[in-house]
């Protein structure tokens, strides 16, 4: 039979998929046997049923094989290929309620079938775990995508629910309202019952994929022997579709990714012999224009975004790999055809739902500077500027969405002059020393909104996560992470963004009701707890040879947590750590996300019975986590009866290391000397910083 194989699964060493490939037969027995209650649900489709089984039992039981042994794309296409018999327009609750009843009592059939060459328990605790995204309702929040268009989203919606059940454990609410050679125009009486089951949070839109549209393939079908296409033809095409996504529009204003062309299907001989070009000439000039036009529709159409499969299907192998089918070896004849093209398309579809999922219903972007708007730290010299970034985020700023600076800094550091954001794109600046939970709380009150309406743009893990366990409902986004520039870019297609004169004044009426609440105070967190659910290590020894490019880079370049900004060049710090009376000491830190590495050093001079600090320079990415206090409690232990002086040079940048000899208990006893006293007591280090590392006693100032 065509559509079997000789050869068992390519995970042959998988006991059970060997075993349901010996016993293929009697699994195709017992699906018809159970009738209403198997994969057909007792429909008889085809008059044939002989045709039943050569192009659904024995495909699905190869599926089940494959999909035991470990391959994803046949996990999503069985799965997929369970729900082609279910009774159309069931509910997502009572599908899964369905399943959950009829395949325990399959599952419990199968075991026994195979017992003699699997322990059916095994059987079991693998068919559970395989069929229990199809048993699951859709939660709470889930989004639910509709796909009108051809056959291609038959294919798109196995990857992409295959992709959602693997990460969330539950299939993916979708509906499919076919627009092809039997529907045209498009009714939007159709669409309205899709839509009155639930809202979708997208729309894919395609006509011009798989030439399911008549006046479609009849273009592509002459295109062949043209040398360019027919424009009045193309134009006519794009008319059908503008015409589409109107009757879309009237029913719901949710984003609709709307498809090009890239010249698919191919068949069968041309991905056969390399030969054959992939695509006529006359093809692709079709092709090009169609991709043209429809760019321009999507360009002057809100809300929408433009799916060029054909620069997918480049960037992806060509359109002999994107056509070939994906399933392989013993599925000639099968109901289901899927190509790759479906599982390349999903990973678009999925980066748009995670876009749509965090920014969907945002309408505030916290937004950090420092290594986030540009690469560095303004506060220590030049940086290089991410000017497309900030260009996105002040054409979302015109569609209504309100930017809140939010960043660790002095404020009199931040050039705007240089930027291309100025100072009024930003509702609020909460450009201070602060906890950052504090002031996203703070602007949660004042912005008047709830916290899931704010995103938090920030290149340090750290502070993301404080930001999200401190002030539920607010999410993150890594600027690092190359999705996050085309879910800024795709914002401006969510409902959520709108490109109106009430949208560019937004910003403003938001900051003058912002005022107006200022005088109700903030809203702080409890630091201590905030700091110990980092997990914060630190550890303080002497500096080592193997240190001294660390050490340069430290003392040449710190400008904010630098207590004198003394530059000494390599010579001078090969001096430091020749020299006996001197002390130099480095500190690192990390927490539960990482390892941050050395990031401090502390300089002491040992004057008879004064010990002198030189210096203290800690990275700005360090600061705030009271690593400076741990720092000096470290090396001024066993110090008692010595008198401590520190110099501290002010410097236009230095301003975040001026609290640093008072909050330890010291007394300025001129400007610019800070004093401790032979009798004063010693820094105590934060107690949510453990120490850890041997305690190098040699290495501490008697």
């Amino acid at each position: 039979m065509a559509v079997t194989s000789s050869s068992p699964p390519r995970s042959g060493g998988d006991d059970l998929a060997a075993a349901l490939h010996a016993q293929r037969e009697e699994v195709v027995a017992l699906w018809e046997r159970l009738g209403e209650a198997g994969p057909t649900f007792g429909q008889e489709i085809d008059v044939d049923q002989a045709a039943v089984r050569r192009g659904y039992l024995y495909p699905l039981s190869r599926m089940l094989e494959c999909a035991l042994g470990g391959s994803d794309v046949h996990r999503a296409s069985y799965r997929e290929a369970r729900l082609a018999y279910l009774p159309k327009a069931l509910p997502g609750p009572e599908r899964a309620e369905l399943f959950a009843a009829r395949l325990a009592d399959e599952a419990r059939e199968l075991a026994g079938r195979l017992a003699d060459g699997v322990d059916p328990a095994v059987t079991l605790a693998a068919l559970q775990t395989l069929h229990a995204p199809l048993t699951r309702p859709p939660a709470p929040g889930d989004p639910r995508v509709l796909f009108v268009g051809d056959c291609l989203f038959s294919e798109l919606r196995c990857f992409l629910s295959g992709r959602f059940a693997d990460r969330h454990g539950r299939m993916l609410d979708s509906d499919h309202v076919y627009f092809s050679a039997g529907i045209e125009p498009l009714d939007p009486a159709v669409l309205m019952r899709s839509i009155a089951a639930a809202p979708p949070a997208l729309v894919g839109l395609s006509m011009f994929s798989f030439s399911g549209l008549p006046a479609y393939a009849a273009l592509v079908g002459a295109a062949r022997g043209l040398r360019g296409p027919d424009l009045a033809a193309v134009d006519a095409l794009i008319g059908m579709l503008a015409s589409s996504i109107e009757a879309i529009r009237a029913v719901t204003d949710t984003t609709i990714l709307v498809h090009g062309s890239c010249g698919l299907p191919i068949g069968p001989r041309v991905l056969r012999h390399r030969w054959i070009p992939a695509q006529r000439p006359g093809r692709a000039k079709l092709v090009a224009a169609i991709n043209d036009r429809v760019a321009e529709l999507v360009a002057a159409t809100e809300n929408t975004l433009f799916v060029d499969e054909d620069a997918i299907v480049r960037r992806n192998g060509g359109l002999r790999r994107v056509g070939a089918p994906v399933l392989g070896e013993g599925f000639d004849g099968a109901y289901a055809h899927h190509s790759r093209f479906g599982d390349v398309l999903a990973r678009d579809y999925q980066q748009v739902l995670d876009a749509h999922a965090v920014l969907g219903r945002a309408k505030a972007l916290l937004v950090d500077l420092d290594n986030t708007l540009w690469d560095g730290v303004m506060a220590e010299g030049p940086v290089r500027h991410h000017v497309s970034r900030q260009r996105e985020l002040k054409r979302l700023r015109e569609a209504g969405v309100l930017l809140v600076a939010l960043s660790k800094n002095d404020p009199s550091a931040i050039r705007w002059a240089e930027m291309e954001l100025g100072p009024d794109d930003f509702v609020l600046q909460q450009i201070n020393w602060r906890p950052k939970p504090d002031n996203v709380s703070e602007a949660v009150g004042m912005l008047d909104l709830a916290p899931e309406a704010f995103v938090l743009l920030d290149d340090n893990p750290v502070e993301r996560a404080l930001v999200s366990e401190n002030v539920p409902g607010v999410r993150a986004l890594d600027p690092a992470d190359p999705a996050t520039d085309r879910a800024l870019a795709q914002w401006l297609e969510f409902p959520s963004t709108r490109r109106t004169d009430e949208a560019r004044r937004r910003t403003e009426m938001y900051r003058q009701a912002a005022e107006r609440r200022r005088a109700l105070g903030g809203r702080e967190h409890d630091y201590e707890r905030m700091m110990r659910s980092l997990n914060l290590v630190a550890e303080v020894r002497p500096a080592a040879p193997a240190d001294r490019e660390r050490l340069l880079e430290l003392i040449q370049r710190t400008n904010q947590f630098n207590t004198t900004t003394r530059r000494r060049s390599a010579a001078e710090v090969d001096q430091l750590l020749a020299d006996p009376s001197i002390s130099v000491h480095v500190a690192s830190l990390k927490d539960r996300f990482g390892d941050l590495g050395v990031v401090a050093v502390v300089v002491l001079r040992r004057l008879a019975a004064e010990i002198e600090i030189d210096s203290v320079i800690m990275s700005c990415r360090a600061m705030g986590f009271g690593l400076d206090q741990f720092l000096l409690a470290e090396v001024l232990a066993g110090s008692e009866g010595s008198l401590i002086t520190a110099p501290f040079i002010p410097t236009d940048r230095n301003g975040p290391a001026a609290s640093l000899y008072p909050s330890c208990g010291f007394a300025e006893l001129s400007p610019g000397v800070w004093t401790l006293g032979p009798d004063d007591p010693r820094p105590q280090a934060p107690g949510w910083l453990a120490a850890g590392g041997p305690h190098a006693e040699a290495g501490r100032p008697g």
